[in-house]
């Protein structure tokens, strides 16, 4: 996180908000790139670009899906979606933060869009042979288990 906020309480809140780190402007260039550097040996050995779910693989590099090794089309907000979850298996996410994350912060669609987009990603695994990889908890939000 770059900023200019620079009380503590800003920094505990953008560090418990699930900042790597956090710099409050203004900064030095060789100390920012010497971060960037830190944070990058830090992550990248156990990063991969492919995420799997039971039959569900999801290449977020090459941006595609595949169902059983069946290539399922998805909208760019659907793969958005399907790599939020993925990215967080088994975690129950609110309507509101899949919002969030999928959507740019000054949004302000429809009161049902998520239940849309979801029906919709539902329908397309299961036609793809997934079944339905998802748990709706009633009043809560939805989490990923593919073992259902």
């Amino acid at each position: 996180m770059l900023t200019a906020r620079d009380a503590v309480d800003d920094r505990v809140r953008g560090l418990e908000a699930g900042a790597d780190d956090y710099m409050v402007k203004p900064f030095a260039m060789r100390e920012l790139l010497a971060r960037i550097r830190a944070l990058a040996r830090r992550h990248l050995p156990d990063r991969t670009s492919v995420l799997t779910a039971g039959s569900i693989v999801l290449d977020t590099a090459a941006h595609t899906l595949k169902v059983s090794d069946k290539p399922v089309e998805l909208t760019a907000k659907e793969f958005a979606i399907l790599d939020f979850f993925m990215h967080h298996p088994g975690r129950l996410l609110t309507r509101s933060q899949i919002i969030d994350h999928v959507w740019d912060y000054d949004f302000e669609g429809g009161h049902n869009l998520v239940e849309v987009y979801m029906g919709r990603l539902r329908r397309k695994l299961i036609t793809a042979g997934a079944g339905d990889p998802f748990v709706t908890v009633r009043g809560a939000g939805y989490r990923l288990d593919p073992r259902q």
